[in-house]
Parts: C-alpha cells; structure tokens; sequence
C-alpha cells in the first residue's frame, strides 16, 4: 500500500478525531495509508484564530517534513441556506487568503474545508447510526445554532474535550461519507476535494 502522509491545522479537538479516521477509512477504501504529521496546533490549544494566524507557516513545515496532503480548515460559525451559499464561499476565500504564500507553491497539495456551522453540524447528521435514531433530512440542521448541535452531539454544549474526542471518534468510525456528502453541502465541498486528492495516487 502506498503511504500518504498529510498534516491537519483545524480549529476544534473534533476535527483532529473526525477527519484522521475519515482520511484513513478514505484512503484505506482506495488501497493507500496515510500518516499524520506531527505538526498541528494542537499544543497550542487549537483555535480558529490560530488556523488563521500559523496555517501558512504550519504548512509550509509540514510540507518540508514530507508531507503530500495539508487539510485546512475553520468553522463558518453562521449558518448558509442561499443557494450559492456565499458565506461558506467567502469565508472559503479568506482561508486561502491567508496561506497564499503556500498556495501558490503547493496549490494542489492543500484542500480546505468550512462547516456550515461548525463540525458539530457534521457530525449531528450521522449521529443517528450511534442512537439507531431517525436520519436527519439532507440541509436541514445547519438553522441550528452552534450550542443546540453540540448539546444534541455530546449530551452538553460545554462538553469536555475527552467528550467531545470520544464521541465524534465513535461517529466518524461508523459514518457513512457518501450520504453525509449528500447531507452536507459543506461536507461534500471537501469530500470531492479529498477523493479526488486521493483517487490520483
């Protein structure tokens, strides 16, 4: 199997359990492995501040440890319901913005991602595999606000970070990433960008 190794600068202790276990089941689906660089902000107590502050200079360190794949990536923190979503796209355009030193070299080798409106908002769409629940309509629980999904994912919308680490490995572990493409249109902005990433190695 070949290796691909890609490092992660996100804002949340969510998406360092979610995507890790996305790419893998991902790249395990195309017959290749992947390996997680050391190099996040995870030591520095993750923030979308910081995401915007270090993505660039993250990136670049990555890229000169091996790295193949750098995903980037904020929270939109609103929700997006026109049918262009221009929100998303905007807050899209100013992420690149802000690595653009390293896009310009790398432009391929970077995928980046933004939740309408947060992670939680990914993850509350197939949570319902966890509680043998009801499927939750496809765009429809992106009107909830930040607080409600994170209560309804974690059972607290001020959950502990081993909490909010343990559920959402347990949801992407079961997580069926073709429907929550079609669930989220969010999601499926970054999907496309990973299968195609990966389908070309």
């Amino acid at each position: 199997m070949k290796l691909v190794k890609y490092a992660l600068i996100a804002e949340g202790y969510s998406e360092y359990k979610f995507i890790p276990v996305y790419l893998q089941r991902m790249a395990s689906s195309l017959g290749l492995q992947v390996k997680r660089s050391k190099i996040d902000l995870l030591k520095k107590q993750p923030s979308k501040s910081k995401v915007y502050a270090e993505a660039a200079k993250l990136g670049q360190s990555a890229f000169q440890d091996g790295a193949a794949l750098c995903l980037i990536g904020v929270d939109l923190d609103d929700s997006d319901h026109t049918p262009e979503q221009s929100q998303h796209a905007k807050e899209l355009k100013k992420l690149e913005g802000s690595v653009k030193q390293i896009l310009n070299r790398y432009g391929d080798k970077i995928k980046f991602y933004v939740p309408v409106q947060a992670i939680e908002h990914w993850l509350a769409y197939q949570k319902y595999k966890l509680d043998a629940g009801k499927c939750p309509t496809n765009n429809s629980l992106e009107s909830k606000h930040q607080d409600d999904l994170k209560a309804l994912v974690y059972g607290d919308k001020k959950a502990k970070q081993w909490k909010m680490e343990e559920v959402t490995q347990a949801i992407a572990e079961k997580a069926d990433f073709d429907e929550l493409a079609r669930q989220s249109r969010s999601f499926n902005h970054f999907h496309r960008q990973v299968v195609t990433f990966l389908s070309s190695h």
